[in-house]
């Protein structure tokens, strides 16, 4: 890549992050004046503004956008092959961008951070944390951790697990409200619905006596685990939620584990990317370094919890990463 280039590159990208040229002059230890000059020289190259300036702020225009995807990639691909012949390419450079649920990325993901960036100090991590299941955006997103069922597309996916989901309340919800022994009885009590599950209200079990469905009702419907997390703690109501996220609470005697005679669907744990990023040294190794450590960081003080995780996953996983 031209020098030239490269560093205009640069300095664009340190300013759309930035939102500010002082704040790229900053983030690039580069004078605002040089700053300024090299984009004036890489809108002229190009022919187009690429920002939108006023006395108060600096934002992308709709070409600055579009050219804001690709100069990212750009610069990423240039680190990533400088790192190919680097120590053998044992070391990661550029920028890898990940998308997973609220809870997966606090619950499982922050946990094995440290680590990672000990082995990966040059390598930079965006962590985009969203309950709502959107697709992968080859542009923006290198690898996507979902435990939702697959839809039908081009993506490469890879099982890393399964996890288990139990149904759950407070000690206080259950002394006001009474027990709950047999599916039927939800039918009874305020159970707090998951705006992102394919059928909310809709909670199938195996049992004793085989498959049991109950139609739920309930006055409160969330869009993200976190608030099913703080909606069960304060009492309003029943929920089903991942075994792995209530480890610490369970233990503490702040929720209360029903139906445990009967099972729930299990999710698989896939890793999503593209097929241009599956070839991708980092996502590769990112995958695999998530998939080795889960197990880790799912029990109290670091020892695994049997039962919460189950390792390798018992069903058929879709296609893999090569």
């Amino acid at each position: 890549m031209n020098n030239g280039l490269y560093e205009h590159l640069q300095v664009f990208v340190a300013i759309a992050q930035a939102q500010s040229l002082t704040g790229a002059a900053i983030a690039t230890d580069i004078h605002q004046a040089t700053i300024s000059r090299q984009l004036a020289a890489l809108e002229k190259h190009l022919g187009c503004r690429l920002f939108q300036r006023s006395t108060r702020a600096i934002s992308l225009t709709e070409q600055g956008e579009v050219y804001l995807l690709h100069a990212q990639r750009l610069l990423d691909l240039h680190a990533e092959a400088h790192a190919a012949v680097q120590e053998g390419g044992s070391r990661l450079r550029g920028r890898l961008r990940v998308a997973c649920s609220n809870g997966f990325g606090r619950k499982l993901l922050m946990p094995l951070l440290a680590q990672w960036q000990t082995l990966h100090p040059q390598l930079h991590l965006e962590l985009e944390l969203s309950d709502q299941l959107s697709p992968l955006i080859e542009d923006r997103i290198d690898v996507v951790f979902r435990t939702a069922p697959l839809q039908e597309s081009s993506l490469v996916a890879r099982a890393i697990g399964v996890s288990r989901r139990m149904v759950v309340a407070s000690p206080q919800y259950l002394q006001r409200h009474g027990p709950v022994t047999e599916p039927q009885h939800l039918e009874n009590h305020q159970c707090i619905l998951f705006a992102g599950a394919q059928q909310p209200a809709l909670w199938s079990f195996d049992g004793p006596k085989g498959k049991v469905s109950v139609h739920v009702r309930g006055r409160l419907t969330l869009s993200t685990v976190d608030a099913l997390q703080d909606a069960v703690c304060a009492g309003l109501g029943i929920a089903t939620m991942p075994e792995w996220f209530w480890t610490r609470e369970r233990l503490d005697g702040e929720v209360v584990r029903l139906l445990s005679g009967y099972t729930l669907p299990e999710q698989t744990i896939h890793a999503l990317t593209s097929v241009r990023q599956s070839r991708s040294s980092k996502v590769r190794q990112f995958v695999d370094f998530v998939e080795q450590g889960l197990p880790m960081v799912m029990g109290a003080g670091g020892t695994p919890v049997a039962g919460l995780l189950e390792w390798p996953p018992a069903t058929t996983s879709p296609p893999a990463l090569p």
